[in-house]
């Protein structure tokens, strides 16, 4: 019977943090939908820089490392410009180090949440839609709440 309570109460928690996020989306939609938009924009950059240098330099690790950059860059860009509008005169190294440590956090977390979801259930796929949708939380409500507070 035990069992059942915390399965009951776990299933209440999920559905609070459901209502949490529905709210957060529909005060922020729009802007959630430049954040996902931009995303896919700078992953689109960050693929075409590694296969022009990979093609190039024939060295996976530094086509990897430069795409990464540049589209970490560019989501950096699309973010304090477009997404979240910061018209702020923060210094603009210490504001990309924050955000590079908020993407650098949100990373480990989609890992973590990948690794112990495999565990859990025999579906890769699932466990990685899942650690990025995390991961995606972190990035938006720590550039929105932290970084490009207004």
């Amino acid at each position: 019977m035990a069992l059942c309570k915390i399965y009951i109460l776990k299933i209440k928690d999920v559905s609070k943090i459901l209502k949490i996020l529905n709210c957060i989306f529909q005060v922020n939609k729009y802007q959630i939908l430049r954040f996902l938009i931009s995303g896919l924009i700078a992953t689109f950059i960050n693929f075409l820089v590694f296969n022009s240098f990979y093609l190039i330099f024939k060295n996976i690790i530094f086509a990897s490392l430069l795409g990464y950059s540049t589209g970490l860059l560019s989501s950096f860009v699309f973010a304090k410009i477009w997404v979240f509008r910061d018209n702020s005169q923060k210094k603009i190294i210490k504001s990309f180090f924050i955000f590079c440590l908020i993407y650098f956090l949100g990373g480990l977390e989609m890992s973590l949440v990948i690794i112990f979801l495999s565990r859990l259930i025999d579906n890769y796929k699932i466990a990685w839609l899942i650690g990025a949708f995390i991961g995606a939380l972190n990035n938006y409500l720590g550039s929105k709440y932290f970084l490009f507070k207004k």
